[in-house]
């Protein structure tokens, strides 16, 4: 299985607007658990907000296999997510894929 976790940085500098820009990325990203087979599991949360300088927000995705990943990157559900972050939303992203055994 293969763990695929994103840190965002979000473009809100107000804490009402940053959490309703985290309330949609998990919308939008939990939506796709489905999208393409083999997508065990999708979630997204918030930062607790007490330290300045973290992330303001994860995913944590689980795929049976990088293929699946890598298929679930390619789907244009996904892409169409994508497109609506680049637009104002993440101003910064950090990635780690893994393998859990």
């Amino acid at each position: 299985m293969i763990r695929h976790v994103v840190a965002f940085r979000l473009s809100a500098e107000d804490d009402v607007e940053r959490r309703e820009q985290v309330a949609e990325i998990k919308l939008r990203l939990e939506a796709l658990c489905d999208v393409v087979p083999g997508v065990i599991n999708i979630e997204v949360h918030s930062d607790l907000g007490l330290i300045a300088t973290h992330w303001h927000a994860v995913l944590v995705a689980d795929y049976e296999s990088n293929d699946v990943l890598e298929a679930y990157q390619a789907h244009p559900r996904h892409l169409e997510v994508i497109r609506w972050m680049n637009q104002g939303v993440v101003t910064d992203r950090a990635v780690v894929d893994f393998e859990v055994l």
